[in-house]
């Protein structure tokens, strides 16, 4: 699936979303959270994860904190 479906697919239940249900509003946000994660986890792939585990296993330290007063 790609960005173009995703959207069409979103727009398509949120339309619908004025006649659902409590549940189906529910099952709605699931199968849409099941369509996104499916399309985003083909994006990521497991290199960019252990590169940035690895970024932040090698920070040592907060450098600074820039608090307005």
């Amino acid at each position: 699936m790609n960005r173009k479906e995703y959207d069409l697919v979103f727009q398509a239940l949120k339309s619908y979303r004025v006649y659902m249900t409590p549940d189906e509003e529910v099952l709605s946000e699931k199968i849409l959270d099941n369509l996104f994660y499916t399309w985003y986890d083909k994006i990521a792939s497991d290199d960019d994860v252990a590169d940035a585990e690895e970024a932040l296993a090698n920070e040592s330290e907060i450098k600074s904190l820039n608090f307005r007063k």
